[in-house]
């Protein structure tokens, strides 16, 4: 059973409540000794120090893909291990004793999901144990409870609720919702609109269908009604993929092919899939219509079928013919049908499960469809602390038109929320079609998505309440009349909170991410500013605090208006003028405090010259064939090296560009012609193979992830001066100055190379002065392009 993750507790509160404290409880899992934790706990044993024994822990192997290097098989493969080994008694004892011990159970934990049930109290059946008052476990695991004879159910924690639950309570504060709470459940199952979005394949962070291959069929399919969504859902798994079934279904659905039924009586049961056997129940329809079965011999029916045993297929197949011979068919017909029924049962699936699923996929599409930004910004919210799918889902809003603001010291909640215009704009929008199209959004009220504060990196929950606690009071800490009373500026916040709650470090953090942005701004001040008088201000901060304390205050500060007080500050000395950072170092700093980056990617300044060099992006991968091979650029993330079974290397990093990330593989061959591009750091351009591979440790239903297999790499940087012929640079009349531009004409020498450069001025009045032989050339590097950035503060330059 599935549950809204927030709430699943209150479900267990309920059945405990319902049925006795004492007759419910949760299911124990043990934690094995693997091989690294095995050796840090058998080195403490031994009166190691914890850096002794973590650096022999440290020379097996991490985990790859889930599974753990066993000790024996690191001492084959790593020779530092085993010369430590040989050489060292202290560690040969340390790792004959951890071998010993390896895989046995650490300690006993809780299940994610199981919960069990039983007459009278659970100690009358099993043994139990109390992690905390009240909180009753098995010490039998999942398998073991079963056979104990209690009834076990799964009260599993599906993010996708909590999703729903978000979006439907952002919806409600919608400017033109007001007084009208918005019902799920009365939205229509046939929305035009909400079958174009699945039938576009864009289903990205819809429940079930996001997967690349499950997008690939939804565009094959074409569906437009509720049960094909059941049916793909069905259908969309390791065996029917293998089968034909699939395709079988999308022909007879579109027309290229007529329905096959095996017996016209069979017609009925099969016509809504299109002569495919999707479901079990359909087994078990064809066991009752034709065999003669009852309902409780057609589910036996259906359990041999999954199964597979023989010895029970055999049994099953003389009464089903018998059953079958009875109601008037042949024996040899009969035997066929079975025989056909039989290999697609093995790859049935249930109806009623496969529709609930098929509900959520539809409701996530409707919403994805219908109030586009609401239902990203719930999305955001519940994958908060998972750094690679917010980066996923900030680059699927961007694609849709959808803007992601950075957060901000006066607008920003705990978790990401939605700001409005203030005005409605007038927008034609065709029913039938989503409100994101073409990378277009068409909401009247032009909403965006803020980030919250609760996803900063350094920023804690005492220092999140220490800002909302100030934010709601008037600088003499009275409460604020509007509920919200913003900060000026960085002063204005050090002297209003609790600097025993927001230290240096939280300082840094807020100006990094860009959360000053939108008060300093306006004041002419950048964020290395900032940055450089946090000292000052967090000094400012702790005298404010001692005169509030000693209970004195400026009468000065008391009439003068917050704002000039500002100002005041950012024409004396308060702000210091130190150099700006260019975007490289701004949006580093960015990713460091944000794990991802919001206010750009540093490969945008790089985006002409991908679209040429680059027939893939990481958000185009999805739609391409398995197999495939392309050539992609992006930075390189995470770079790791591990052994292989014959002995040699092999890395793994993520390739990351402004749409996405995805997880590139370099097999030994490969490894050390690539190794020390890949180190660097720098972005590259690659050529790979790419695959779809199944998480091992998910289930059938779990997406298929995109990965590549390493062919080539380049240094991006390399591959631009290569491939430049020469460089444009375009500049807007009206935001130029004679400084910058006497500014760029130093710039332009002190960077000489073969590269000619022409120069474009372009005014808002729409005509545009070309200048082809400026008798300047340049090098196109890297420090060009950031000296161009940080003089005009955008992309001016066209490498061609």
């Amino acid at each position: 059973i599935d549950f809204c993750m927030d709430r699943r507790d209150e479900v267990i509160d309920y059945v405990r409540g319902k049925y006795g404290d004492t007759s419910v409880g949760q299911i124990a899992t043990f934690h094995q000794l693997k091989s690294r934790s095995v050796v840090r706990d058998v080195g403490r044993v031994m009166g190691m120090t914890p850096s002794d024994a973590g650096r022999i822990a440290s020379m097996i192997p991490e985990p790859m893909q889930g599974k753990t290097v066993p000790i024996a098989k690191a001492m084959e493969t790593e020779d530092r291990l085993k010369a430590t080994y040989d050489e060292d008694p202290g560690v040969k004892e340390l790792l004959d004793t951890a071998m010993q011990l390896e895989n046995l159970n650490r300690h006993a934990g809780m299940h994610a999901a199981g919960v069990v049930m039983s007459e009278g109290p659970l100690w009358d059946h099993v043994p139990v144990f109390c992690p905390e008052p009240g909180v009753y476990v098995t010490q039998y695991d999942k398998d073991d409870v079963e056979a104990a004879g209690l009834v076990k159910f799964d009260f599993l924690g599906l993010k996708t609720l909590t999703v729903i639950d978000i979006a439907v309570k952002l919806i409600d504060k919608r400017p033109d919702r007001a007084g009208r709470p918005f019902d799920l459940d009365a939205i229509p199952m046939d929305d035009k609109a909400t079958f174009a979005l699945l039938q576009s394949g864009e289903t990205t962070n819809v429940f079930q269908l996001e997967s690349s291959g499950m997008q690939n069929l939804f565009r094959q399919l074409r569906p437009d009604c509720f049960d094909d969504i059941v049916a793909a859902v069905a259908l969309y798994r390791p065996g029917p993929l293998g089968t034909g079934m699939v395709e079988d279904y999308i022909n007879c659905k579109n027309g290229r092919q007529k329905p096959d039924y095996p017996h016209p009586c069979l017609e009925p049961i099969l016509k809504d899939t299109w002569g495919v056997i999707v479901y079990q129940e359909q087994v078990m329809q064809i066991a009752r219509t034709m065999g003669g079965y009852s309902l409780g011999g057609a589910d036996l029916l259906r359990r041999a079928m999954g199964k597979k045993k023989e010895s029970e297929m055999a049994k099953q197949r003389a009464v089903f013919v018998e059953g079958s011979v009875n109601n008037g068919h042949s024996a040899e017909e009969a035997g066929r049908i079975f025989d056909l029924v039989a290999h697609f049962a093995g790859y049935g699936f249930n109806k009623a499960h496969s529709a609930a699923y098929g509900l959520i996929a539809y409701q996530t599409a409707w919403l994805k469809t219908h109030y586009p930004v609401e239902f990203i910004c719930a999305t955001l919210t519940a994958d908060k602390d998972k750094t690679e799918k917010v980066v996923r889902t900030v680059a699927e809003a961007r694609s849709m038109g959808i803007t992601v603001l950075p957060p901000d010291v006066n607008e920003s909640e705990i978790d990401f929320t939605v700001v409005y215009e203030e005005e409605e704009k007038a927008f034609k929008r065709r029913p039938d079609r989503p409100v994101s199209l073409g990378g277009k959004l068409r909401d009247p009220w032009v909403p965006k998505i803020r980030f919250g504060l609760g996803g900063v990196k350094g920023i804690g929950s005492g220092a999140l309440e220490a800002i909302f606690e100030a934010r709601s009071q008037t600088p003499d800490g009275e409460a604020a009349e509007d509920a919200k009373q913003p900060f000026t500026d960085l002063f204005d916040l050090a002297s209003r909170v609790d600097l025993k709650r927001v230290n240096k470090g939280v300082a840094e953090a807020l100006v990094q991410c860009g959360a000053f942005d939108a008060v300093h701004g306006p004041l002419g001040v950048d964020r290395a500013s900032a940055h450089s008088a946090i000292e000052a201000a967090l000094e400012r901060g702790r005298r404010a605090s001692a005169d509030r304390a000693a209970g004195q205050t400026s009468l000065f500060g008391l009439l003068e208006p917050a704002q000039a007080r500002a100002a005041q500050r950012v024409g004396g000395s308060s702000f210091p003028k130190v150099e700006p950072w260019d975007l490289k170092e701004l949006l580093a700093r960015e990713k460091a405090t944000l794990g991802f980056y919001v206010s750009g990617h540093p490969l945008e300044r790089y985006s002409d010259e991908l679209s040429r060099f680059c027939d893939a992006s990481t958000a185009t991968l999805s739609s391409r064939k398995d197999g495939s091979r392309v050539t992609i650029g992006g930075s390189v993330e995470g770079y790791r090296e591990r052994p292989t079974k014959t002995g040699g290397k092999m890395a793994f990093f993520h390739l990351e560009d402004p749409q996405g990330r995805v997880e590139v593989i370099v097999r030994t061959k490969q490894l050390e012609a690539s190794r020390e591009i890949l180190a660097s750091g720098d972005p590259v351009l690659l050529t790979a193979d790419l695959k779809f591979e199944r998480d091992r440790n998910g289930s059938d239903e779990s997406p298929a992830e995109s990965k590549l297999v390493l062919l080539e790499v380049a240094m991006l940087a390399d591959e631009l001066r290569a491939r430049t012929k020469s460089v444009r640079l375009r500049l807007k009349v009206e935001r130029t100055n004679p400084n910058q531009l006497e500014a760029l004409k130093r710039t332009l020498e002190e960077h000489p190379g073969p590269c000619p450069v022409t120069l474009e001025l372009r005014s808002t009045e729409r005509w545009m002065v070309r200048f082809a032989k400026t008798g300047l050339s340049v090098e196109p590097s890297e420090q060009f392009l950031s000296s161009l950035e940080r003089l005009f503060g955008e992309k001016v330059c066209e490498l061609r």
